[in-house]
């Protein structure tokens, strides 16, 4: 066996042992959920699996030519994040991409660089050592780095606290982050991703911290507090009509989805946040139809 082989070998066995394989708590499943979730909505639209293929092919061709090079390293990890982030070759390509050290990147693309590395590292429950690579890229992001990377870096920090049970640090994530959003549904959907993480922690301060933090934005943000108030009217409206308060409590399915599936489609297709909602709601959606379909079948026998 050649030398290089080996080292090869070895690395996959050492790669296996740092992998943490058990299972994850229901908040930490949702928070890796949230991220790829953000990750799709960061691809290209109108681009299918065959371009993403071929820029794959591309990469790995310009990295074979050049594999000094770390810039067609950093392009080849970039391709696989881009269409897989859950694939373990994307660790194992950042992992080396992160030894050239910031010699050959600005601060900017080296806090890309750990903040991807980060997120590789968080989906493969390795939180201790995703903690340490988006405390680096939070430190480039502060020397040179926009507010977009900046939140998102937050929101990174916010994730793996979450997941460690460092409610305190989660918060303080939180109220950076919120400082950093640029649009409405920038904070809607870090709000969301804030509630994933502490929601679930079996705590109830860490929920009743997250909206202290939540509603002492809305009070000082008049457009973000309208949409705020306007979402949970609709929200209002879509329970009501599940609840069946039309005379036929007995619609069908095909009926029921006819009567508020428009709407729904309509805010689905307009903004990601009620995308993610949209979702939930046609899941609770099923089951209530099922439970009262098992209870008719019941008082019938």
């Amino acid at each position: 066996m050649a030398v290089s082989e080996l080292k090869e070998l070895l690395k996959g066995w050492m790669d296996t042992l740092l992998s943490r394989t058990e299972p994850v708590i229901e908040a930490v499943a949702t928070l890796q959920q949230d991220w790829v979730a953000e990750n799709a909505d960061a691809r290209e639209e109108g681009v299918f699996k065959d371009e993403y293929l071929q820029r794959i092919q591309t990469a790995k061709d310009a990295h074979e030519a050049d594999e000094m090079n770390p810039q067609k390293l950093w392009e080849l990890a970039e391709a696989y994040a881009i269409y897989k982030p859950v694939d373990p070759i994307v660790t194992k390509l950042l992992a080396r991409l992160t030894k050239y050290g910031d010699l050959f990147f600005d601060k900017q693309r080296q806090g890309e660089v750990y903040q991807m590395y980060g997120r590789s590292l968080f989906l493969a429950c390795r939180f201790e050592e995703c903690l340490e690579f988006m405390l680096k890229a939070h430190a480039c992001f502060r020397e040179n780095g926009n507010r977009k990377v900046r939140r998102f870096n937050n929101v990174g920090l916010l994730r793996v606290y979450a997941a460690m049970g460092n409610s305190k640090e989660c918060a303080e994530r939180l109220e950076v982050a919120l400082t950093q959003c640029e649009v409405g549904d920038d904070a809607m959907l870090l709000y969301m991703h804030a509630r994933n993480g502490l929601e679930k922690t079996g705590r109830p301060r860490d929920a009743e911290i997250l909206d202290d933090i939540w509603y002492v934005f809305l009070d000082t943000h008049d457009a973000e507090k309208k949409q705020w108030e306007n979402f949970n009217s609709m929200g209002s409206d879509v329970i009501k009509n599940c609840k069946g308060e039309d005379e036929d409590e007995n619609r069908n399915l095909a009926e029921t989805i006819a009567a508020f599936g428009p709407q729904v489609k309509r805010d689905l297709l307009r903004n990601p946040f009620f995308r993610v909602m949209g979702y939930t709601f046609v899941g609770v959606l099923i089951l209530y139809l099922f439970l009262q379909m098992a209870d008719t079948v019941k008082k019938k026998r």
